[in-house]
Order: C-alpha cells, then sequence, then structure tokens
C-alpha cells in the first residue's frame, strides 16, 4: 500500500529537522463516474511528507481518530465537520471547539477555510477522491500534501493498520501505533469468538428509504468478510450508498438479527427508526425477537478506519450477539 523511506540530512540543527520527509506511495480509488464509489480506478503516486508536521487538515475521521489517540489534537487546524459539527461522533466531539476550522461537508469541502488552514499535510477520504474536489482542494491549499487515508473494503483490518501505521510514522509514533494494532488484532479475535451463524442485514435508514449493505463492500468488508458475520443476502451487490430495500424484502430474507443506523433529519442513535415500526415485518425473526440493535449513526457512517473507533464498532458488534 505505502513504500516509506527516510530523507533528509542527519544534521541534528533545526531547519535542516524542519526539512525531513518520508516517501509515501499513496494508492486510492479514483471515484469520478462511479456513483457508488464501488471499485473506482486505482491511482498511485510517491508524495514526500514532511515528517511531524504542525498543521494538518483533517476530512476522514478515522485519521482524526488516530491522531487523538496519538495526542495529537495540537497539530490538528481544521476538520470537516458539517454544519454545526453535526458529522463529528461522540468519540470525537471535543473536536467541536471552535479554535479547529470547520471544513464543511466531507464530499464538499469549504475551500476558503482550507485556505485559510495553511496545511502542511490533509489526511483525506474517499468522499474526496473526484477530479473538481480534488482540483479545487489543490487551488485552497497548493503547498499541503494530499494523503488518502480510507480502509480498503476488500482487506479491511489490514488496510486500517496500515494507514495508522502511516500517520506513526510521519509523528514517529511508530512503535505506539504498533501496541495499538497488537489491541486491534487481540479485539478481531475476541469478537469473532462471539460471533454465530445468526444471519444479519445492516440497515441504513433515513427520511427517504430504507438502506441495505451487501456483504462485500463498504459495511461488508468489515462485517462480513473481517469478522465473518453471516449476510442475510449473499446475492446483493456492493453499494456503499446501500441499495433500496422495501418491507417486502425483509419478509423474504427474515434475517436474525439487523444492526441500524437512524439517519432522519431530527433521528436519535437510540431512536428505533419509524420506518421499522410497521406491521408488515412484525413476524420477521429480527422483529419478533427484539433483535434489532442500534448503532450510533455518525460512528459507523463517518468514523470508519481508526484503531480506536474499529475497536469501538467491534464492542457494539460483540454486544449485539451477547
Amino acid at each position: 500500500m505505502f513504500v516509506i523511506a527516510g530523507c533528509g540530512s542527519n544534521s541534528q540543527s533545526t531547519k535542516e529537522q524542519q526539512t525531513k520527509t518520508i516517501s509515501i506511495k499513496n494508492t486510492y480509488e479514483f471515484k469520478d463516474k462511479n456513483k457508488d464509489h464501488n471499485s473506482g480506478t486505482k491511482k498511485s503516486e510517491t508524495i514526500d511528507v514532511p515528517i511531524n508536521p504542525k498543521r494538518v487538515a483533517v476530512m476522514d475521521y478515522g485519521a482524526l481518530d488516530t491522531m487523538k489517540s496519538l495526542h495529537l489534537e495540537d497539530r490538528v487546524v481544521a476538520i470537516s465537520k458539517g454544519q454545526n459539527s453535526s458529522f463529528l461522533p461522540t468519540t470525537l466531539k471535543e473536536f467541536k471547539d471552535a479554535k479547529y476550522l470547520n471544513l464543511g461537508n466531507p464530499g464538499r469541502p469549504n475551500y476558503d477555510n482550507l485556505a485559510k488552514a495553511k496545511p502542511e499535510v490533509i489526511f483525506a477520504s474517499f468522499r474526496q477522491a473526484h477530479t473538481a474536489t480534488l482540483d479545487e482542494m489543490k487551488k485552497a491549499a497548493p503547498n499541503a500534501k494530499i494523503i488518502f487515508v480510507s480502509p480498503h473494503y476488500d482487506d479491511y483490518i489490514q488496510s486500517v493498520k496500515d494507514y495508522a501505521l502511516i500517520i506513526g510514522k510521519i509523528f514517529n509514533k511508530e512503535n505506539t501505533i504498533k501496541k495499538m494494532n497488537a489491541k486491534l488484532d487481540n479485539k478481531l479475535a475476541e469478537t469473532k469468538k462471539t460471533i454465530n451463524n445468526d444471519k444479519v442485514l445492516f440497515l441504513n435508514v433515513d427520511d427517504k428509504s430504507i438502506k441495505a449493505f451487501g456483504s462485500s463492500g463498504r459495511f461488508g468488508g468489515f462485517l462480513n468478510k473481517a469478522l465473518g458475520i453471516n449476510h442475510a443476502d449473499k446475492k446483493m451487490k456492493a453499494n456503499s450508498s446501500g441499495a433500496v430495500i422495501s418491507y417486502e424484502y425483509l419478509v423474504r430474507k427474515n434475517p436474525d438479527k439487523i444492526f441500524v443506523i437512524n439517519r432522519g433529519k431530527n433521528a436519535k442513535s437510540s431512536q428505533l427508526p419509524e420506518p421499522l415500526n410497521n406491521s408488515v415485518i412484525k413476524d420477521v425473526k429480527a422483529v419478533k425477537n427484539n433483535e434489532i440493535t442500534l448503532f450510533e449513526a455518525n460512528k459507523w457512517f463517518f468514523n470508519e478506519g481508526g484503531v480506536q473507533a474499529t475497536i469501538d464498532q467491534m464492542n457494539d458488534v460483540e454486544k449485539a450477539f451477547k
């Protein structure tokens, strides 16, 4: 995924220390002409990233989660928080502070604030992997190094660890990351032991529709491929936006368990979405046996890829199976 090598002089002078860089082979999926964000064209480029940068803009919450774990909050100057910081999960609520410039919606960044932030490094997500977005980002922050850090769904856990290690090496925190990654491996093994053969559907419910995610791709790469959860519909195609489903579909597939994120306009993560309170699905096993588990929407929908965030998500899964 990445090739890293230290560059620069061995001199201990302050000026020379500041010019040290790490060479990174940055590989990511380009999302142009790909509305469902699946299997985009692979792009790869080698970039020299400054070691220990003082000004970092973060558009990926997984990277923000990892920076928080490394106590690097003081290096963050700007974050994609959404309107009124509405996208931030509770685990990252301290970043609502106004001292961190708000870059707005991750898919539609506030380029004026990005320019004001003057970042040396930008940690980007798949939401910015479009020609128009990247062009505007480069205009707003021409001296910043853009690093894509969204996890890969075909090898989810390993990519989470790889990206965390990149961040660790950039900030001279490699040993700490290795310990965090070992903790993640242990949690993975522990969580897999709690999972049984129950058939599960992961649903995203908003004011317009009920959507389900396949056994591969977004969410499926983590829940089904990495954790080994039995998907209720193995024929469902991957779609990172989710496939719109009906009540009749839920009746036909009859999942043993349903995992839900409630993304309605005025929804609460602790509140069952109103569309699931419907008599048509009252005999679906998950509904009948009260096996519907609510996950915090922002933590699951936006906060993908951080080491601690992934451990927290596995805790959610464990509770659902216990």
